[in-house]
C-alpha cells in the first residue's frame, strides 16, 4: 500500500520543499509547496505578511482572505467574485482559460463583466458566420493542445454548418 503524499501545511497542495527554522535549540520543520505564499514570504524575509491578518484583502461578507484564495481554497460567497476580481482574471489568463478574443476585450474594457456562453433567461441569436469563426478558433486551440477527439468533433460541427449554409 502506497503512502499518502505529503501535503503543504499551509495550502494542502503536494509538498516539494521542507523548510527548517532553527531558533536557539529548537528546530521547526514545515513541508510546503513551491508556490506557497507563506514560503515565499519566509524566503524573501517578509515575515510581516504572514502574521498580519488585518492588512489582507478580505471579503466583507464571508471573511475569505486573498491569501486563502491564492493557496487554492474555494471562494466563500458571491461577493468574493467581486472582491477578488482582478486576481481571478489574472489567474484565468495565466491558465489560458479565457479565449484570446475575450482577453483583448478585457485589456481595453476592464470594467466589462466576463461571461462565456448563453444566459439561461435570454436566448442568444448567433449568426452563422460568427458561429463558424468561434468553432474554427476552438478547433485551432484543440489542435494546439493536441486534443484530437475534441478537434474531430469540432471539425464535424463546422462541416454540418457549412453544408447548411449551401
Amino acid at each position: 500500500m502506497s503512502e499518502r503524499p505529503i501535503e503543504c501545511s499551509q495550502c494542502k497542495r503536494p509538498a516539494k520543499v521542507i523548510y527548517k527554522e532553527i531558533f536557539n535549540d529548537t528546530i521547526n520543520c514545515t513541508e510546503m509547496c513551491t508556490e506557497c505564499p507563506v514560503l515565499q514570504a519566509k524566503l524573501h524575509g517578509d515575515v510581516s505578511k504572514i502574521d498580519k491578518k488585518e492588512s489582507q484583502i478580505c471579503c466583507g461578507s464571508c471573511g475569505t482572505s486573498l491569501e486563502s484564495v491564492q493557496m487554492g481554497q474555494p471562494l466563500g460567497c458571491i461577493e468574493c467574485y467581486i472582491v477578488f476580481n482582478d486576481f481571478l482574471i489574472n489567474e484565468l489568463i495565466a491558465a489560458d482559460a479565457i479565449p484570446l478574443a475575450l482577453q483583448k476585450k478585457l485589456t481595453s474594457q476592464r470594467t466589462q463583466a466576463i461571461h462565456i456562453g448563453k444566459s439561461p433567461d435570454q436566448p442568444v441569436d448567433i449568426t452563422l458566420s460568427s458561429r463558424l469563426a468561434s468553432l474554427n478558433e476552438a478547433l485551432n486551440d484543440a489542435l494546439k493542445r493536441e486534443n484530437y477527439e475534441q478537434a474531430a468533433w469540432l471539425r464535424d460541427q463546422i462541416k454540418t454548418l457549412t453544408e447548411k449554409q449551401k
